[in-house]
């Protein structure tokens, strides 16, 4: 096989200090690897998502960077503890056809659904 596993997710950012307040302060993930004033890589549940400063050269924002999906075991409760830091969703919990879940946004707009299912 040619390859062996993912290494990295990459998204994009036009305000770094705003990011890394929102995925490391925020959300607790733990960061792993850091270039102060590029990037910084947390470890999102056994993911290593990699945040890049724009560059308008690879690192572009508004370009095609993904949705993020998270799982947890109660959607209302992590709206609980999401909103206790600052955190709010845009809607209240849905119900869709695999189970819960609910959408919050990153500083750059981009969607972080959380939900109860994979």
């Amino acid at each position: 096989m040619m390859f062996e596993r993912y290494s990295f997710v990459a998204i994009t950012t036009l305000d770094l200090y705003r990011a890394r307040s929102f995925w490391v302060d925020a959300l607790g993930f733990p960061v792993t690897e850091e270039k102060a004033g590029h990037f910084f890589i947390v470890d999102v549940g056994g993911l290593r998502l990699c945040v890049d400063l724009a560059d308008n050269e690879i690192h572009k924002v508004g370009g095609s960077d993904p949705v993020i999906g998270l799982k947890v075991q109660s959607v209302s409760e992590a709206l609980r503890l999401l909103a206790a830091r600052g955190i709010q969703s845009e809607s209240t919990s849905e119900t869709g056809g695999r189970g819960n879940y609910a959408t919050i946004r990153d500083p750059d707009g981009r969607a972080v659904i959380i939900t109860e299912s994979d």
